[in-house]
């Protein structure tokens, strides 16, 4: 058998738009061609209908090698109140697949996990082998001591802290904003504290995470969310560099954290995006690892309230769309997310799309699939860019403490939420099963029990479901 590869375009002339135009503009028999066909973002990006050659700058990006039978971390967000409903629900998820855990904590227990000292959240991790299964936090109320008690809880088990994976999940700037409030000058000393500690004890743990998912849940676009990654990641590099940390290590202490929704080109484009926009700012710092380490989460602001099923459908299409843009580490949310907390069967069901995705799909058996795709580095390269204006937009301000706290960020992103449910109502935008294509008798799924509160509903961050306004009564 010849060994030799073919080029399979070889013989056949390069087509060129000129080329397809006539033959598009035929096909629609005198309707508008750019009405018809011609799409843009939220960000103004053009989405084409076609594109025939390269972006510039295109090519892969910096995605490793996937492990064959874990193409990615799989990570199972607990959510319960109770230390022991805490720890039900962590051993189930690991028994059943998930590789990660990720606690989310509420010191009133309304919306995550009340574990306000290290008794609790020993109780909530019993029968965990944290060597084997790496924690992330999640603090998004209160100033946050949960750092300081996981990483008891590590010292009283004993724990091996040069190999210990996992992440505390601290993002001071993102957790004010989203409360309303200001930046306590003190969050910086206790980051400070735990920086200093992971440095001498825990190397591999991710410290600093780069939250844009907050703002993209609140309504924010693509090239907004990954701007104000790109301004988290630029503060908290400061910050460990004040500590004594190399930009290696710093740039290796921070986890990004994107969300997915239903449009998988546009996702898929924002990863490989973050990836470039993080490599710019890392090797600007001095740093050689420069390769990101993404956590991607299915986004709420997609989820139907009144018919939860087809959030299945709303969740594998995300999950497939942060799988091949080369997540790190996946969270899919159980379908029930905008109802109430998961039951046991909403839980299963977030667990096994990952199982589907990997092992029946395969997605992770080849590295950044999209590269090459016309349409993708198209979308890449032009988000990277508005990205990185955006970016030097906040740094102009002072940085991202800054254009948080003269509340300017907040007003963009609260301007791209409102146009973008103008469009819903205006029928430019859908939303498949709530504005077009409704289930007339919706079957309702079991939950875990109602949310609380987890911010103000005044606070301009606050998470949003796009399809709320549109379900009437639920």
């Amino acid at each position: 058998m010849s060994e030799t590869i073919h080029s399979l375009s070889e013989g056949f002339t390069a087509k060129t738009a000129e080329d397809w135009r006539p033959l598009a503009e035929k096909a629609l028999r005198g309707a508008d061609f750019d009405a018809t066909l011609g799409r843009t973002s939220a960000d103004g990006i053009d989405r084409g209908p076609a594109f025939f050659e390269r972006a510039a700058n295109a090519g892969a990006v910096d995605n490793r090698e996937r492990d064959l039978h874990l193409p990615w971390g799989m990570r199972a967000s607990i959510v319960e109140a109770t230390p022991e409903t805490a720890n039900e629900a962590a051993l189930a998820d690991l028994m059943g697949g998930v590789s990660e855990l990720e606690l989310n904590l509420d010191p009133r227990g309304e919306t995550g996990l009340a574990a306000n000292d290290v008794d609790a959240l020993d109780a909530a991790l019993k029968g965990v082998d944290l060597s084997l299964a790496p924690i992330h936090l999640d603090v998004i109320l209160g100033q946050g001591t949960h750092a300081h008690h996981l990483l008891a809880l590590y010292a009283r088990r004993r724990i091996d802290g040069e190999t210990l994976e996992g992440g505390l999940g601290l993002n001071p700037i993102g957790r004010a904003a989203r409360q309303n409030v200001d930046l306590d000058p003190e969050c910086f000393d206790k980051a400070k504290a735990h920086v200093q500690l992971c440095q001498a004890a825990f190397p591999k743990l991710k410290i600093f995470r780069a939250d844009g998912a907050l703002a993209f849940e609140a309504g924010a676009t693509e090239a907004q969310e990954l701007a104000i990654i790109a301004a988290s990641v630029a503060a908290y590099m400061r910050l460990m560099g004040d500590c004594g940390m190399s930009a290696d290590e710093a740039s290796q202490a921070i986890e990004i954290k994107l969300a997915a929704d239903t449009d998988i080109h546009l996702t898929i484009a924002k990863l490989r995006a973050a990836r470039r926009v993080f490599a710019q700012i890392a090797s600007s710092f001095g740093a050689t690892a420069t390769r990101a380490n993404i956590h991607v989460v299915t986004a709420g602001r997609m989820l139907s309230a009144k018919d939860p099923w087809t959030n299945l459908i709303r969740n594998a299409c995300a999950g497939f769309a942060a799988a091949a843009g080369g997540a790190d580490s996946i969270t899919i949310r159980p379908m029930t997310d905008a109802l109430g907390r998961p039951g046991s069967f909403a839980r299963r069901v977030a667990r096994n799309l990952h199982i589907l995705l990997a092992e029946e799909s395969h997605i992770g058996k080849v590295t950044d699939p999209a590269a090459g795709g016309y349409l993708h580095e198209h979308l890449t390269e032009q988000l990277a860019q508005k990205a990185w204006t955006k970016f030097q937009d906040i740094e102009r301000k002072g940085g991202l403490v800054a254009a948080f706290g003269d509340g300017s960020l907040q007003a963009e992103i609260a301007a791209a939420r409102e146009a973008r449910l103008k469009d819903i109502a205006d029928g430019k935008d859908v939303i498949l099963g709530v504005t077009k294509y409704p289930d007339p008798d919706p079957k309702p799924v079991e939950t875990g029990g109602s949310w609380g509160e987890t911010t103000s509903p005044d606070s301009p961050l606050a998470p949003v479901f796009l399809a709320t306004a549109f379900e009437g009564e639920k």
